[in-house]
């Protein structure tokens, strides 16, 4: 499984209002219509499930709202006016975008790169009226960053928008949430999402499906594994489901993800999330086959279950940082290894 890109979900020049999934071309239209009406907070906070687009979301937006050509009612963004074209090649003058730097330590935003954001916020605007900051993912501030934004946050320059975006708003300090207006995203009906992920990528059905189950029913997410190969790296991480379950060496089947470990806890989290719902009488999705869902079930507690999908998501959340990828695997592998032993197992070993 190969790395994502940087920045996957932006939009390419020309093409923004085209690039959005139809789930998020309503939000879209409600954020630009309450431009029109002045009533458009200059803070939005975007929020929802990793995999459901808040970073393309955001890129279009800020696009729109520094198109020139939709101007006189049509769409925006347009594509084609003068604005468009230098969003889409990045090279638009009011307009900044703050990521986590691949060659910072810690993989956060650094107090710095917000000070430079903020005095670029009060320069005035080169093109149009409004200057567009995009902060994504935006719980990687760290405090002191997220400190020196709170009062662009609460009093911004004239013609000033501010878009964050994350899947994690409870990271983000209370006086950064409570200087925004959040716009919760929902994730898009299965057949919705199955049937755009079968177009996007090209996918038969029984794939599209699994991409899905995989990604916890995110079809940004479920495409980017298939344009990855996951499926082929999940279909071996089912033969290793099968060894540990009897008792394999999780240290040794760590080999195969030490190059992935993110992919790894991905994976191990939709799993225990699917065996967690079909313990309580939710459908198959058809994530795992179903005599070894069924020896899972019966084979782990409940409460095994549940504790390991807490771990996992715990070492997803570490992987952030730069660790060794073989150690990150061998944590996620030890930890389900522990989850799948039978019922009573230790307590017979204990005795």
């Amino acid at each position: 499984m190969s790395e994502a890109p940087e920045h996957p979900d932006w939009v390419p020049p020309g093409q923004g209002r085209g690039q959005l999934p139809p789930w998020l071309l309503p939000e879209l239209d409600r954020l630009l219509a309450l431009h029109d009406q002045g009533r458009l907070h200059h803070a939005l906070l975007l929020t929802g499930r990793t995999g459901l687009g808040k970073r393309l979301l955001a890129g279009v937006l800020a696009r729109a709202l520094l198109c020139q050509g939709g101007e006189e009612g049509g769409q925006r963004p347009c594509g084609e006016c003068r604005g468009c074209r230098l969003t889409g090649g990045g090279a638009h003058p009011d307009l900044r975008t703050l990521s986590p730097s691949r060659g910072g330590e810690r993989g956060e935003i650094v107090v710095d790169s917000v000070r430079g954001l903020v005095d670029f916020l009060h320069l005035s605007a080169q093109l149009s009226g409004s200057r567009v900051a995009v902060i994504v993912p935006c719980d990687r501030l760290n405090r002191a960053a997220a400190n020196s934004l709170l009062k662009t946050l609460e009093e911004p320059p004239a013609g000033v928008f501010l878009i964050l975006a994350t899947g994690r708003p409870g990271r983000l300090p209370p006086t950064v949430r409570s200087r925004c207006t959040v716009r919760g995203l929902s994730p898009p009906p299965w057949g919705t999402a199955r049937q755009w992920l079968i177009e996007r990528a090209a996918a038969g059905a029984e794939r599209a499906d699994k991409a899905l189950a995989l990604a916890g029913g995110m079809p940004l997410a479920a495409e980017r594994i298939l344009r990855e190969q996951g499926l082929e790296g999940y279909e071996a991480l089912l033969q290793q489901l099968h060894r540990l379950s009897a008792g394999g060496d999780p240290v040794k089947e760590a080999e195969t993800w030490e190059r992935a470990p993110e992919a790894l806890a991905d994976a191990v989290s939709a799993i225990l999330a699917d065996l967690l719902r079909q313990r309580h009488g939710a459908p198959d999705r058809g994530l795992l086959p179903s005599t070894l869902a069924q020896q899972l079930i019966r084979q782990a507690s409940p409460e095994s279950l549940h504790q390991t999908f807490l771990r996992i998501g715990e070492h997803r959340r570490s992987l952030e940082q730069p660790l060794n990828g073989r150690l990150a695997a061998e944590a996620i592998l030890l930890d389900l290894a522990a989850a799948l032993r039978p019922v009573g197992h230790s307590a017979s070993r204990q005795a």
